[in-house]
């Protein structure tokens, strides 16, 4: 399980790092780089528990649970990325709607690199 996550672990870190460069080189573009942050975090752990429903759907041979529970991490990573926005719309005046923007790109690479990771574990097992 540590090392099939170590590319979401570096997505992290990259979004991160870039987030902090942001903050220096482009102050006045995105107002919200503390709301992009915990953005971050939020998709980080959205997406640790995304990859227990993965590792579930991997254990099994049935190919209809493995697209249940790859579409059910997806959807669960969703809503609570929406939730997040939806709280900070409520407690955010102004709203940065660019940041909302970066933060639903973020939730794309996320998402990307996790599919990818669970397509290549589910390919390994099946050649296995």
């Amino acid at each position: 399980m540590r090392k099939p996550f170590l590319p979401i672990v570096i997505v992290f870190l990259v979004a991160a790092i870039t987030l902090i460069a942001g903050r220096f080189f482009f102050p006045s573009t995105i107002k919200s780089f503390d709301a992009l942050a915990v953005g971050n975090v939020i998709l980080l752990v959205a997406a640790f528990f995304s990859f227990r429903f993965y590792q579930k759907a991997i254990g099994n041979d049935n190919t209809m649970v493995f697209l249940r529970m790859v579409y059910s991490a997806m959807l669960l990573k969703m809503l609570l990325c929406i939730a997040a926005v939806l709280m900070y719309a409520f407690m955010s005046k102004p709203i940065d709607k660019l940041a909302i923007l970066v933060f639903f790109g973020l939730y794309f690479v996320y998402t990307f690199a996790e599919i990818k990771i669970v397509l290549r574990l589910n390919k390994k097992k099946k050649n296995a």
